[in-house]
């Protein structure tokens, strides 16, 4: 009983508890400081001092104090003491009762209620002990009329607490401080006094400094000091004596910068600010005064912080120091949100926002604080605090704590509520069922916000109130609730449901379980329910005892259910919804009963009650002041009692709003009020409530109030320079908004309105602040109230500025000539009367009456007063400072006026150039005058120094600008030329005349940035993304400088972006023509491309801006969303989107749809992939497969070609009825049984799920019977049993699908019949097995025959085979498939009475074999290949998959469609070879690859450019245009460059320029000698290699004139004399020369021998012996480089023959054939057949494969561009592009050539047919003729195409049409000799054979005519014949000096001298050249190359040629004009390029 009874009172405490807090909680609001302390107190131990500190919250905060270590303050009985009201209070006390602990320590203040606590900041308390000190004064003397410098010294122990208020000047004359003094005396805010324009009168003055305390108030004056004056003589440059180096003043105050400086004379003062790029000045204006020495600024703000240069300057020089100004703006501290409600779980995050006048501030030091405790770090980011997953023990008060580094704090505080959660059960009771009399105690366990309440429940009523039930229930720390209901002695009619409902104000949550007590059937008490109309009533039976059978409802003795409403639940309780009133009250009866039939009843009374519904109301609108309204609040329905009562904004109505409410009945309220006011706006509502529900409706009462002033503006004063707050608030409904006017004119006038601005400032509360009221706000203004109801109010104002006298500068200087009458002015602005008075030197009054030689003016101006002091015949005593002193009420102000006397200038000195630019020049210089007043001002002339022109044309040339502002000393001529000589000289001039001119300065103006934009800009497009940006240099005369380069700007058109992506291009400095190819650019897109130009200076204009738009490419995106639907069995529907818009790349031209069925077939020719167009986006494919899976994939295509497709999408057409079952058999198997078989149908068409068998039984022609038999899809037989004998039968099958019943098969009848024929059941047909498998073939059988089974009619026995078995029932099995087991295997069945034949056909598949792959053709970046499939081993192929890696690199495979044929690889590196290989995959398995292909991508070591092109020599310095090196098709890596002089010492060390100089257009090399001979050598590096050249230069001479003539022939000469010089050398050299010679004449000898003797057998055998040189020569080449491609396949005999060059791909290389057609190939017969086969590796024809061939050429070539001539469209082609199809025709990645003094490399023509690949372009051709002119070349050099004629004056060779290429020329080896190709006999296996040599010749192949074959023989007579005529021809080409000019134009001649010769021990064919030429192999001819008789030829264009400087002429370079043999190719196809075959060592 006791724990009980203790239960009961924490229930009533605890419901008493929450009774109260429940409405107290909604008003809890933390501690927030209303009176924070300041973060520093000091005081005097004589005062002493407090620290008050309050804090608002609810409930009202407890106040405390605490140390900085957090433990509490105490009192300390007099000494300390802490107030009620929490005020701190430090009493005064003596000195020696100091404690530091509590006189100079840190104090907070702590505030705190139940929500949380908050901390104030660091209170940094400090008691002083107040003691006595004295002062002294510092004097810094200056000379006269400089500034001195009075400063108070004070004792170090009070220096910060004591401060100067003001300087005493003897005997009674108090200065006090200002920003800007008197113009004499300046007191500055610091303390220090300074004391200007010091006269010797100044000395017998007397100062004194007075002090004050700040904390005792004492004034302490200092003795009295004297000044001294310092005597300098002469000149004394300035220098800084006081500055105050850093200056910290608060935002709004006043600043004060101090910089004096000594000098004679007296300095000048400049001030510059470095806030900004660079120094500017600093001009007076409205808050900035310069007086000299100072710079005073009002109302510092922010923007005015940062470092200023001060300088004082005189004739002396100049000295200066930085001053830093720091202005501390204060800052506000908020968090972000100050109140934050967040749900427990949810997370909490709070923001510090840091501000300094409303704009944000940087990062700084933040600490966060949770109830006055600090937070770890971790717990913020930055400025965030973010509290994850809110418990209630995260609720409380947090701080944001801002610490800045000068040490003071800032706060700001937030609270973090807890949001209503709604409750949770934490522990719950379960079911139990016991026996009557233990104890039982449930338990449950609650959390929310606000704590729940806990009540319980026994089925749904309150728990019976007797002494065995007790209740109690307490809450936990943590919050939560904990429930009990304890049950003393539990009996039977205890038991029941029990549940415990937790409830707050968020929600409720319950749980019941029931209690089960043994024992009869017992029903409770029911107490009488009350149920609401409408909602839905739930009746329990308060039923106990266990177990219970079944529980039942009555009513009116009706068992319920009676009514659809009403439903009996599982566990009882009867349910009623919804309730109705008039039909649901009554009495409701209840019984149980158990089965042992023992039952109870109880009987309850249920009433319902319906409840209020409120019957909308309004106010009317437009409701204003003093008018009447009213509304009637009714009831429409609901049950009485009803109360009706009225709310205002959610309160009761208060008895002061004078509303009456009046019922009119008892279901209708009326609320009126008779006079409407302010105070009546808000909600009001009308509440109905009855026993059933509270029901509330709420209307809007607006009442419009008009404004009305609660503080009404007045008129006001405020003197200049101060602040005013201008007052007006109004109120009224809604709030009226304040608007400020003023006045533009008189009261009456108009106004504007005053908007927010520095200086004016719109406050919240309508006030207006105006800070530093100057006279141009003064005025009348206008303050507006209005809201919107009535017209509004407005009063005027009128603001006075009362004006102390000022002057609008603060000195001014009067210079006049001695004897003349100075006027002295003064104008002072202010308020009148001001009173004007002149003094001289500060202190003496100037009164006309007491000085004949003065007088006085004075009138009145609108701004003040203009006072006027003349001095007649001054002289040099009347020189000196003279006062204008004005005062009026409100203060005074004085201006000093320096007058100074002046006498005749000297002429000024020391003439220099301070600063030179462009166009203009800054000089100064230094007066020869002591006296500035010397001077009135300065004359500056000039005139440009030409020294081309006589002296006498200069006169009168000079130009003047005038100076006058004579104590700066210098001035700034402008509108000069750039880059131009000037002379200037400075005349001084005064008022008694001018000085004589200075010295002449000479001065040369600086370049200037280019004044012009580059011209004739043009954009074209290359591809899609490449544009070729072209242009001309600027004009001449608006270069101003060598142009450096150019600045491409590209963006495009379509952005908005205005900007531009800027590239920039090196110039060669002489203002040439630039272009620029841009790359990666967006495909179909306009840009605009601007170009500027720039010099060593920087930059010019941009040029107007040009278009350009790339060209169209294919979609780089497939399609999008592919969708696919089955219309039918054979249609499909198919829809997509377009590609993205950004990925069109082009305008659409529709789309393409790929699809193929997915079948599985031996082999896929029925269904190949088939395509279809449209434009649409969707399309419907018809005649599809029935039920047939199809694979379908999508592209867009532009006019380039098809885009990227998309990846492939399966849909499946749909089910359709099956065809006919393909066969059927019906044979005997007794004498009453028949047995049927059949074959599924061939197109299923769907799934088949049954056969329907047929069956007729006829009687001749009757039907006897006739039915129908359904077996399943599995079965494909039947045995029909039990027939009548000797009766036909006849059968036939049909299959169904889903869709229905398809199509019988054939009919078939059989008689049953006692004689049972042999018969087999089993169907043959083809059978596909994969290899390694096992098949089994079926040879079913009836009539009990002999079996036997043949292989393609051969008869198998057991074993017979090794992998076969036959088995018992007739079956075959072949297992260990292999290919050779496919084929036709035949069953044969025999017993005597019939026999039968199966034959069933096997086909193995195997994987597949190898394709055969081959190259196509080749790029600097890719590789073209096509592949033949050969033998697919019986199964479709599936895919490809690709192998390919770089020499020395790792393999990379790609994945390739079963479609495809050729592939090109992209992206390869370029002059790189790299294997490649195929393999095929089918479903079995994977082929072997292919034989692996060794391709070379195209592309060289860089080339050698000419000298001429390349260098450009200066006196000291070398250009070397790097641009002019050709990369050979691989971009250039990096250069290196190396040179040395050319002396007698041969190993010269080398000077390196760079190692690793980037590609850039030139470079210079300096430090070069004058006239000196140089070597140079460089190294060209790229991907495919190195290039390195030496080069010879010589400088030129000192004036920039050629060097002499015999140090060029020193150059030429110089490397010979070493040579010669040196024995070791010579030796050899003379042995290998001889060798050489002999080795040639014994060649020839021979081979002349063997022409005339040899018979025609050794012919023959000559012939197969040089074919299998041939072979073995072009194995070897291969071996070393691989570069081979195909173009197109072995020809047939039909083929045509290519007939120009279009026709041929640049990159093929080809087999010639045999003569007398001994062919190589021995699978095609015929001369005609030339095999190609890729990179020369395979010796058989590719016979075998299913791969289409490799695209033929173009057939619609443009034929009419062949005949065209040089000057055609097609010539006009660029050499950097026709650099890009250069062929690929070495390996050598290293060419080193040795050029002379002039060099010129050899021309290289290059086709520019490229192989059909997607990304080749077709580039233009030059100088193609179909018929002369045609020239092919494999170059194996690595020379750039630079022209090349070798002509010499006169003296050229006769055969100039063919070039010679090998430039390594010495003075006994002609660099011109012609290397020509020679018509030989076999075949050659491969051009690329001979390319082993550097040295290449260049062949000029004729126009190709197809002719009849000749045979060697033939051949080599015509050589014989032509060589006999040699030497005739020879000499008449040298007699003959035209014959040059007839020889250029002639195809390719044969020089009949023909040589056998012996190299690497195989025998070769050449030409002997003329002279000393080389000799040389040439490319033999095929068989069809046939002789034509030597023709004169007219002449045609002569080739380009550049100028060669070598002009000496040798004889032996003369050659001569020779008949020759015109070579005819008629069927080998020949590249475009020039053949050109090495030159064979001497």
């Amino acid at each position: 009983m006791w724990i009980s009874s203790r239960f009961y009172v924490i229930l009533l405490l605890l419901n008493l508890d929450a009774t109260c807090s429940e409405p107290f909680e909604a008003h809890l609001r933390g501690p927030g400081f209303v009176m924070e302390p300041p973060g520093r107190v000091e005081f005097s131990n004589s005062s002493g001092g407090w620290l008050d500190c309050s804090a608002s919250g609810s409930p009202q905060p407890t106040v405390d104090w605490v140390h900085a270590d957090g433990s509490a303050v105490t009192e300390i009985h007099g000494v300390r003491r802490v107030l009620r009201n929490g005020t701190l209070v430090l009493m005064p006390f003596a000195a020696a009762a100091y404690h530091q602990d509590v006189h100079n320590t840190i104090y907070r203040c702590i505030a705190s209620n139940s929500v949380g606590r908050i901390v104030s900041r660091d209170v940094q308390v400090r008691a002083v002990v107040a003691q006595a000190y004295k002062v002294d004064v510092e004097v810094l003397s200056a000379a006269r009329g400089c500034t001195a410098i009075l400063r108070c010294v004070v004792p170090t122990f009070v220096k910060e607490l004591v401060r100067v208020v003001s300087w005493v000047h003897e005997p009674a004359i108090y200065i006090y401080p200002s920003l800007q003094g008197d113009g004499k005396f300046h007191l500055l805010p610091t303390g220090e006094l300074l004391i200007h324009n010091l006269q010797e009168s100044d000395e017998s003055q007397s100062f004194r400094c007075r002090s004050m305390h700040r904390l005792t108030r004492q004034v302490v004056v200092s003795s009295p000091t004297r000044l001294r004056i310092n005597s300098h003589r002469g000149i004394i440059s300035p220098s800084v004596v006081e500055h105050t180096a850093h200056v910290q003043v608060s935002q709004d105050e006043g600043a004060v910068l101090l910089c004096v400086a000594q000098g004679c004379p007296s300095p000048e003062y400049s001030w510059f600010t470095h806030n900004g790029a660079g120094p500017l000045p600093v001009l007076s204006g409205p808050r900035v005064r310069l007086l000299g020495p100072i710079l005073a600024i009002e109302a510092v703000t922010g923007e005015d912080s940062g470092v200023y240069k001060c300088t004082a300057g005189n004739v002396g020089g100049e000295a200066s120091a930085e001053l830093r100004l720091t202005v501390a703006t204060p800052i506000q501290v908020e968090i972000s949100p100050n109140v934050l409600s967040v749900h427990m779980g949810g997370t909490a995050e709070f923001r510090c926002l840091v501000t300094s006048n409303g704009s944000p501030v940087g990062m700084q030091n933040i600490l966060w604080y949770k109830d006055g405790r600090q937070l770890p770090s971790s717990g913020r980011v930055e400025d965030t605090l973010v509290v994850p997953r809110v418990s209630r023990e995260n609720r409380g008060m947090y701080q944001c704590v801002v610490r800045r580094p000068e040490g003071d704090t800032f706060q700001a505080t937030a609270e973090l509520q807890l949001g209503d959660a709604p409750p949770v059960l934490l522990y719950s009771f379960i079911e139990q069922t016991l026996q009557p009399g233990p104890a039982v105690s449930l338990k449950c366990s609650a959390a929310g916000n606000p704590t729940p309440q806990i009540s319980w429940t026994l089925d749904g009523f309150p728990l019976p109130s007797n002494g065995r039930f007790m209740i109690g229930q307490y809450i936990t720390v943590h919050g939560d609730v904990i429930s009990h209901v304890n049950i003393s002695h539990v009996m039977v009619e205890d038991g029941g449901e029990y549940a415990c409902n937790a409830e707050n104000r968020a929600g409720r949550v319950q749980h019941a379980a029931r209690l089960n007590i043994y024992g009869l059937p017992y029903i409770r008490l029911i107490p009488k329910v009350t149920a609401v109309s409408g909602e839905t009533l739930n009746l329990k039976c308060p039923v106990a005892g266990y177990p219970i059978e079944e529980i039942h409802w009555e009513r009116g003795g009706r068992e319920l259910p009676d009514d659809i409403r009403q439903r009996v639940q599982p566990d009882g309780s009867l349910t009623i919804s919804p309730v109705q009133k008039n039909s649901d009250s009554g009495v409701y009866t209840c019984w149980a009963r158990n089965k042992q039939g023992h039952s109870a009843r109880r009987s309850g009374e249920v009433t319902v009650i319906v409840p209020p519904s409120i019957e909308p109301f309004a106010f009317q609108e437009g409701l204003a002041e003093g008018m009447r309204t009213r509304t009637v609040c009714g009831v429409s329905r609901g049950d009485p009692p009803l109360k009706l009562t009225w709310l205002k904004d959610g309160d009761p109505l208060p008895d002061l709003l004078g509303a009456n409410v009046t019922m009119l009945d008892q279901y209708s309220s009326l609320l009126s009020i008779p006079s409407l006011s302010a105070t009546h706006s808000g909600e009001y509502t009308c509440v109905a409530k009855n026993p059933a529900a509270e029901i509330k409706y709420t209307a809007l009462l607006q009442v419009k109030v008009p404004p009305r002033w609660i503080v009404e503006p007045v008129d006001a004063n405020v003197e200049r320079n101060r602040h005013i707050m201008l007052h007006c608030q109004a109120q009224g409904v809604p709030t009226p908004s304040i608007v400020w006017k003023k006045a533009t004119g008189s009261k009456s006038g108009e106004y504007e309105e005053v908007r927010e601005r520095p200086f004016t400032k719109l406050l919240g509360n309508g006030s207006l602040l105006l800070q530093h009221v100057k006279e141009d706000r003064e005025g009348f203004y206008l303050c507006q109230a209005n809201n919107g109801i009535g017209t509004g109010i407005g009063k005027v104002i009128q603001l006075k500025v009362n004006s102390s006298p000022y002057f609008s500068s603060t000195s001014r200087s009067v210079m006049v000539k001695k004897g003349d009458t100075a006027l002295l002015q003064c104008a002072v602005s202010g308020d009148k009367p001001i009173n004007i008075v002149w003094m001289r030197s500060g202190k003496n009054t100037l009164n006309p009456s007491t000085n004949y030689k003065i007088s006085v003016k004075q009138e009145a101006t609108p701004d003040g007063v203009s006072a006027e002091l003349q001095i007649r015949t001054v002289d040099a005593t009347d020189s000196g400072p003279y006062f204008c002193r004005a005062s009026n009420l409100y203060g005074n102000d004085q201006q000093l006026v320096q007058l100074q006397v002046q006498e005749p200038p000297l002429p000024p000195s020391v003439l220099e150039a301070a600063m030179i630019s462009s166009r203009s020049v800054n000089i100064k210089w230094q007066p020869k005058t002591l006296g500035t007043g010397d001077v009135t001002k300065y004359i500056v002339e000039f005139r440009e120094a030409d020294h081309s022109l006589p002296p006498a044309l200069f006169v009168d040339q000079w130009q003047q600008i005038e100076v006058k502002d004579p104590p700066h000393f210098n001035a700034m001529i402008e509108n000069l030329k750039p880059a131009t000589r000037y002379a200037f000289r400075v005349i001084a001039e005064g008022s008694a005349g001018r000085s004589a001119p200075s010295q002449e300065l000479i001065v040369r103006t600086e370049p200037q940035r280019p004044a012009g934009p580059p011209l004739s800009l043009s954009a074209r497009p290359l591809s899609s993304t490449e544009l070729l940006i072209s242009w001309v240099a600027p004009l001449p005369e608006l270069r101003h400088g060598d142009i450096q380069g150019y600045n491409v700007g590209y963006k495009l058109s379509s952005s908005g972006n205005t900007a531009y992506n800027f590239t920039s291009v090196s110039g060669d400095g002489d203002g040439g023509n630039g272009e620029l190819l841009l790359s990666g650019l967006a495909k179909f897109a306009r840009y605009t491309v601007v170009v500027q130009a720039f010099n060593q200076v920087g930059p010019g204009p941009l040029s107007e801006p040009t278009a350009a738009q790339t060209m169209e490419d294919v979609p780089s995106r497939p399609p999008e969303d592919v969708r696919c639907a089955a219309l039918s069995s054979q249609s499909l529907q198919v829809s997509w989107q377009p590609p993205p818009i950004y990925h069109t790349n082009g305008l659409l031209q529709g789309y393409k749809l790929i699809f193929e069925p997915i079948i599985d077939d031996i082999q896929p020719s029925k269904d190949e992939v088939e395509s279809r167009k449209t434009t649409a986006l969707t399309m419907v494919l018809t005649g599809l497969r029935k039920y047939t899976n199809y694979s379908i994939q999508v592209l867009a295509h532009t006019r380039m070609g098809d885009g990227v497709v998309s990846k492939p999408l399966f849909c499946h057409s749909e089910e359709d009825v099956p065809e006919a079952p393909a066969d059927i058999k019906v044979v005997s198997s007794s004498s009453q049984s028949l047995y049927i078989s059949w074959l599924p149908p061939n197109e299923p068409n769907g799934v088949i799920t049954k056969y329907s068998l047929y069956t007729r039984v006829v009687n001749g022609r009757e039907e006897l019977n006739n039915e129908k038999r359904s077996l399943p899809s599995q079965q494909a037989y039947y045995e029909a049993k039990g027939l009548h004998p000797h009766m036909e039968y006849q059968f036939w099958v049909t299959a169904s699908t889903r869709v229905g019943e398809g199509k019988s098969s054939r009919v078939s009848s059989q008689i049953t019949t006692n004689r049972i024929p042999a018969r087999i059941i089993s169907f043959g047909g083809p059978v596909v097995r994969p290899w390694r498998s096992t098949v089994t073939l079926p040879c079913t059988a009836v009539g009990k025959p002999k079996r036997e089974w043949f292989k393609s009619d051969v008869a198998l026995r057991q074993g017979g085979l090794h992998n076969s078995q036959l088995l018992d029932s007739g079956d075959l099995i072949i297992s260990s498939l292999q290919l050779a087991d496919g084929g036709n295997y035949s069953c044969q069945v025999d017993n005597g009475i019939g026999t039968d034949r199966l034959t069933h056909t096997l086909m193995v598949q195997v994987p597949p074999t190898a394709p055969v792959l081959y190259v196509t053709s080749a790029t600097s970046s890719s590789i073209l290949m096509h592949w033949k499939c050969g033998f697919t081993g019986n199964a479709p192929i599936t895919g490809y998959t690709l192998f390919y890696r770089r020499a020395n690199g790792n393999t990379d495979e790609m994945q390739l469609s079963r479609h495809a044929s050729s592939h090109e690889l992209k992206g390869l590196m370029c002059g790189s070879t790299y294997q490649i290989h195929l393999s095929a995959q089918n479903k079995v398995g994977t082929s072997p690859t292919s034989t692996i292909l060794h391709v070379r991508t195209q592309g060289q070591s860089p080339g050698h450019p000419a000298s001429t092109a390349l260098l450009a020599p200066n006196s000291t310095s070398l250009l070397v245009r790097l641009h002019s090196w050709p990369d050979n098709g691989c971009p250039l890596l990096y250069f290196v460059l190396q040179y040395r002089a050319v002396t007698e010492d041969p190993d010269a060390e080398w000077v390196l320029v760079s190692n690793a100089l980037k590609p850039q257009r030139r470079i210079v090399v300096n430090n070069l000698q004058p006239s000196t001979l140089y070597q140079l050598r460089m190294e060209a590096h790229n991907v495919a290699g190195i290039s390195q050249a030496e080069f010879n230069f010589v400088t030129l001479t000192k004036d920039g004139d050629p060097p002499p003539p015999e140090i060029m022939h020193r150059g030429h000469g110089g490397q010979t004399n070493v040579i010669f010089a040196n024995i070791n050398l010579l030796i050899p050299t003379i042995a290998a020369v001889s060798g050489m010679f002999c080795t040639i004449i014994m060649i020839i000898v021979c081979y002349r021998h063997m022409l005339k003797n040899a018979p025609p057998l050794a012919e023959q055998s000559q012939i197969q012996k040089e074919s299998l040189e041939n072979r073995a020569n072009s194995e070897a080449a291969q071996r070393e480089r691989y570069y081979a491609t195909i173009h197109k396949v072995s020809m047939q005999n039909n083929d045509k023959i290519p007939e120009t060059s279009e026709d041929i791909s640049p990159y093929a290389t080809f087999q010639l054939s045999e003569a007398g057609g001994n062919m190589s190939q021995p699978h095609h017969g015929g001369p005609a057949n030339t095999l190609l086969h890729s990179f020369m590796y395979h010796e058989r024809a590719l016979a075998e494969g299913c791969s289409s061939p490799p695209p033929a050429a173009s057939k619609n070539r443009r034929r009419h561009s062949r005949k065209t001539e040089p000057e055609s469209e097609e010539s006009e082609s660029d050499q950097d592009q026709l650099t890009s199809s250069r062929t690929e025709s070495s390996n050598q990645h290293e060419g080193k050539i040795k050029h002379s003094i002039i060099y010129h490399g050899a021309q290289s023509s290059t086709s520019s047919d490229l192989s059909p690949m997607s990304e080749q372009k077709s580039l233009p051709r030059r100088g193609r003729s179909r018929y002369h002119h045609q020239q092919y070349q494999f170059s194996t050099n690595t020379t750039p195409r630079h022209h090349n004629s070798n002509k010499m004056n006169n003296n050229t060779t006769s055969n100039t049409n063919t070039t010679a290429t090998n430039t390594t020329a010495t003075p006994s080896t002609s660099s011109n000799s012609n290397k020509i190709l020679s018509p030989r006999g076999g075949n050659l296996k491969s051009i690329s054979s001979t390319f082993k040599s550097q040295d290449s010749i260049q062949c000029h192949i004729p126009t190709l005519v197809k002719s009849p074959s000749i045979s060697t023989q033939q051949q080599k007579q015509f050589h014989k014949q032509q060589l006999q005529n040699s030497s005739n021809n020879s000499q008449h080409s040298s007699s003959n000096p035209n014959s040059s000019s007839l020889k250029q134009q002639q195809p390719l001649l044969i020089t009949p001298k023909l040589h056998q010769l012996e190299a690497n021990g195989q025998e070769l064919l050449g030409l002997d050249g003329i002279g000393n030429s080389p000799l040389v192999a040439c490319m033999p001819p095929s068989s069809q190359f046939r002789p034509i008789p030597h023709k004169s030829i007219m002449p045609a264009h002569e080739p380009p040629h550049h100028h060669n400087h070598n002009q000496q002429s040798h004889p032996h370079q003369q050659q001569q004009q020779h008949p020759g043999t015109l070579l005819n190719p008629s069927t080998a196809m020949l590249s475009s390029k020039f053949f050109t075959a090495p030159t064979l060592p001497k």
